[in-house]
């Protein structure tokens, strides 16, 4: 029986560990889906923007906005855009590569560049091949400039195509893509990062792009491999024949300084700390004025003037991998397997903690101490090896289960009260239950015993005395009334509340009571008086009797068991007064003995069959009395003639 409730109770908590682990199914299944990718990106926005900054005060990227424009109507739109001669553009660039930077990259598509570009811009182009220019190739293309040549299209030109999320932020670099005409093309980004790896700094190390080691379709400098961006970072139904990569802004630390087109013109402070061997992208949109995307979905909700512009998310991506390469800084990546075993193990101890949970309170602390934990590991994770996983998902699956088996140990708890409860009323029944039968057992006893020792002796009396014709008519008569007497009194005594009879003795021959209150060898004496009375046979003829009972308290002894001393006694004067006829002496003795009682009943009759004796009701009670007392009961012929009965019990009874 032990084993199966342990089996059982196994099984069940089997069963309600399925319910977490269905729990966590279907977050892992609804996450596939897409159901948790905003959450899962907010919680990372939110991640990012308070990590600790590994910037130091060194700036690889500067860039140069230009504040004075002029606008021009489109051709297919009555919309103006800003555009920038060809002639001012080059007079700017020249003012930059004056102090020898390692790249410059131009964030200005070529329909915004005007004028003559033969005269200008081109000649500027094929003297330095760390220029940068853009395209775009995806949503309404733009052509390079014209005239350009296949190398310096090949080496020289990336587009700046930016990936916008659903809630219209950018945390997506987009690093590789292919055109209207289907051919692979590398970022802006991309061919400023090639550049500048190949300046003379970086001579001695191969840091040609390539292709990723672990993940072909990746792209790699050195033995620096950029994550790619795949369906395991929530970004479901994503085209993964773009190479993208997440965008770490670091707390939103800017990794570049801001000039502006007077400051670089007209000013001659600083500027070759902040262009001399630094990445320089030219823009038309003022770094210090025309912020207008925001960096994170907090950025909007929160704080509106911490948005950036193209050229700064540029210079975001730049700088991570740069950083990464030079300063093994993290780069954010994540794993399908590292992700589910976060969401699981995060999910099982939020189940153990509140399955076994003792109160709602500690419960709902536990919960909290997981989640928090599970917010620590991943925000630890993140900072130092650039390891996204899925905290909002995860802490979905904790409140869930933790709301689930909180409220189910709190029902165990409760249903487990109730059967308490109802245990204990149905013990309590069980007790009263026993408590009546061994009432109503020692009732019949004892009205067995009266009516043995009262009735059944007169009758025996008579009978024998008829028997023997030693018995006239008037003395019959006395001795029917007599019987009568005992028979009324003792149903009379039945009727009596049990409470009233608990503490007393029926003496139905006597028609009394004794009580068992009172010092135990004065009611033997009153039991011996009692019997002795009784015009038995074997007591007509005594002549000497010794009579002696040494004190003994009453309250060494319980009731019951002086209930069946006084019982002994009495059986044992009966069998006397009933088998001993012709007896001349009779001894009845209670003494101490070495920590011991000894009662003796012996005469001196006829004596009795020890066989007979045996199976008699005085050795039933004298065996009764002496497993009650932990005594010693004794039956034998008395020498040199009758019968001997001793009782021994300990005082520690």
């Amino acid at each position: 029986m032990e084993d199966q409730s342990r089996w059982e109770k196994s099984l069940e908590r089997l069963k309600t560990g399925l319910w977490g682990l269905g729990i966590v199914a279907s977050v892992i299944g609804a996450r596939s889906l897409g159901a948790f990718q905003v959450v899962e990106l907010m919680a990372l926005d939110r991640l990012l923007a308070t990590q600790l900054s590994f910037q130091t005060g060194d700036k690889p990227i500067t860039i140069v906005g230009i504040d004075s424009l002029s606008t021009e109507e489109t051709n297919d739109t009555d919309e103006t855009i800003d555009t920038i001669d060809a002639a001012e553009l080059t007079e700017i660039l020249e003012n930059i590569f004056e102090n020898e930077p390692a790249v410059v990259g131009i964030d200005i598509l070529s329909h915004r560049i005007t004028g003559d570009l033969d005269k200008t811009l081109l000649p500027l182009i094929r003297r330095n091949s760390n220029l940068i220019l853009v395209e775009r190739i995806l949503s309404n293309p733009v052509e390079p400039l014209p005239k350009l040549s296949q190398t310096q299209l090949n080496q020289q030109v990336g587009f700046n195509d930016l990936s916008l999320d659903r809630d219209g932020t950018v945390r997506r670099a987009l690093l590789g893509s292919y055109n209207t005409d289907d051919e692979f093309e590398t970022s802006f980004a991309i061919q400023i990062i090639q550049s500048y790896f190949k300046s003379e700094r970086f001579s001695n190390q191969d840091l040609e792009l390539e292709n990723g080691i672990q993940d072909e379709l990746a792209m790699r400098f050195g033995p620096v491999e950029i994550p790619r961006i795949k369906s395991a970072y929530g970004y479901v139904n994503n085209d993964e024949s773009d190479i993208q990569a997440l965008i770490n802004y670091r707390g939103q630390v800017k990794p570049f300084n801001l000039i502006g087109r007077t400051d670089l013109l007209t000013s001659q402070r600083q500027e070759d700390e902040r262009i001399k061997d630094k990445i320089v992208i030219v823009s038309l949109v003022d770094p210090l004025q025309g912020n207008q995307i925001p960096l994170t979905v907090f950025n909007r909700v929160v704080n509106n003037k911490q948005l950036a512009s193209g050229a700064e998310i540029q210079a975001y991506t730049i700088s991570q991998i740069i950083k990464a390469v030079e300063k093994q800084q993290p780069l954010l990546w994540t794993s399908g397997i590292a992700q589910l075993i976060f969401l699981i193990s995060f999910s099982i101890l939020s189940i153990i903690a509140s399955r076994f949970s003792q109160g709602v309170i500690s419960g709902f602390v536990r919960l909290s101490l997981i989640a928090g934990s599970s917010i620590v590991v991943s925000y630890i994770l993140l900072l130092q090896v650039g390891l996204w996983l899925p905290l909002a998902v995860t802490l979905v699956s904790i409140t869930a289960n933790g709301l689930i088996y909180i409220n189910y140990a709190q029902n165990e708890r409760r249903w487990a009260k109730l059967i308490e409860q109802r245990n204990l009323a149905l013990e309590k029944e069980r007790h009263v239950s026993e408590k009546l039968a061994f009432a109503r057992q020692k009732t019949i006893e004892n009205v067995f015993d009266s009516i043995h020792n009262g009735p059944l002796q007169t009758l025996a009396n008579l009978l024998r005395r008829t028997r023997d014709e030693t018995i006239n008519i008037p003395d019959i008569c006395l001795g029917l009334e007599d019987l009568n007497r005992e028979i009324r009194y003792i149903g009379d005594s039945i009727k009596e509340d049990v409470v009233a009879r608990k503490n007393s003795l029926d003496v139905s021959y006597a028609g009394t009571k004794f009580d068992l209150d009172i010092p135990l060898h004065e009611l033997f004496q009153e039991v011996y008086d009692a019997m002795l009375s009784r015009p038995l046979l074997g007591f007509s003829s005594l002549k000497f009797t010794i009579i002696s009972f040494d004190p003994l308290e009453s309250d060494i002894l319980n009731v019951e068991v002086k209930r069946k001393l006084c019982r002994f006694v009495e059986e044992a004067l009966g069998n006397v007064g009933k088998h001993a006829v012709g007896a001349t002496q009779l001894v009845v003795t209670g003494k101490h003995k070495d920590e011991h009682y000894e009662i003796t009943v012996a005469d001196n009759g006829p004596g009795v069959d020890m066989h007979e004796a045996g199976s008699g009701e005085g050795t039933r009670i004298g065996q009764e009395i002496e497993k009650l007392t932990k005594g010693t009961f004794v039956r034998r012929p008395n020498k040199p003639k009758g019968f001997f009965c001793q009782l021994t019990f300990p005082l520690s009874t």
